[in-house]
């Protein structure tokens, strides 16, 4: 009766092993698929019907076609007093233009003109959330639109989070930043996904976290032919010469401040790095609002023209 019990033990033990080879990853995968449908369509986020103002700031609703012919909608901030500079100020994840107005009073009360777009499938901006992969052509058509206002003369960028990462995106092919702020940014989608999926993952499960991220990467590619692969501010970020100033909080639980330390790293030449100590997530003028407000004020002001010779630097070897 031995050998037939140990027999009839064997067995199970490899259907068991079978069941766990094939099931496991089968459900990963899967799981990876409705994560990444999940991180391409995010809840909505209503838009007020009029544009918020303050005194002395005239607001208005605007609109323009990236080159793939997607809607891009936007609120358009102008201050009666005007010093030719025209920010643009992109939101983060599940967001929308409105997430950005307040903190855009801050560089309106100093005269420039401001304008906060929704991103792409983002308030009332049609298409799929790209991670930067479709949003660049978006940032170059925005780009376009500020220059071609009445006053604008030199342009600016501020990203917070998403935002922050597609503003360093379009670095490599939209030159007339003078300079850009990108606080709470990622290095790249598949760092910043693997980074967030591995701190939610239970321990017993964090060694599938390679597979689940890969498999909704994948997944995005199937379906959607977008290529998250190619999203990363740190590839843009190693070939621009555009002044970029990295903000962190410390605390960031979301999106570590490693992160913003990579980018800086990449190309030392170019960018500043500001960490916040007691800063979270994309809360730093909450955290610091004093010296948020001198330093990223500074920083666009000392950055006036573009130095002799600026361009896209060619990818080191």
């Amino acid at each position: 009766m031995a050998p037939l019990a140990n027999r009839s033990v064997k067995k199970w033990l490899i259907v068991s092993l079978l069941q766990f080879c094939v099931v496991v990853p089968v459900a990963t995968v899967v799981m990876g698929a409705v994560a990444a449908e999940s991180a391409l369509h995010p809840a909505p986020n209503p838009i007020p019907a009029v544009c918020p103002c303050v005194a002395h700031v005239r607001c208005r609703a605007v609109e323009t076609k990236a080159a793939d012919g997607t809607l891009l909608k936007a609120w358009y901030y102008e201050p009666e007093t005007r010093q030719g500079g025209a920010l643009l100020m992109l939101h983060g994840i599940g967001g929308n233009r409105t997430d950005v107005i307040a903190l855009g009073t801050v560089y309106e009360k100093v005269g420039y003109a401001v304008l906060t777009p929704d991103l792409r499938g983002h308030g009332e901006t049609s298409g799929l959330v790209t991670y930067g992969v479709s949003d660049e052509q978006d940032v170059r058509a925005w780009a376009q639109w500020l220059l071609s206002q009445p006053g604008n003369e030199r342009l600016y960028g501020f990203g917070v989070s998403l935002g922050g990462s597609v503003l360093l995106q379009s670095l490599k092919t939209e030159t007339r930043f003078l300079a850009v702020i990108a606080e709470s940014a990622y290095s790249s989608f598949p760092a910043i996904a693997l980074e967030r999926t591995h701190r939610s993952l239970p321990a017993h499960l964090k060694w599938l976290n390679g597979l689940f991220v890969h498999s909704g990467i994948r997944w995005a590619r199937l379906r959607y032919d977008m290529d998250l692969h190619a999203s990363s501010a740190v590839e843009s970020v190693r070939r621009t010469s555009t002044p970029v100033l990295l903000v962190h909080g410390l605390e960031d639980d979301l999106t570590s401040p490693d992160n913003s330390r990579v980018l800086a790293v990449a190309n030392p030449s170019v960018t500043q790095l500001w960490l916040v100590p007691g800063a979270g997530h994309a809360n730093l003028w909450a955290t610091a609002r004093t010296e948020f407000e001198s330093r990223t004020l500074n920083w666009l002001s000392s950055h006036m023209t573009k130095k002799q010779g600026d361009r896209i630097s060619p990818v080191a070897p």
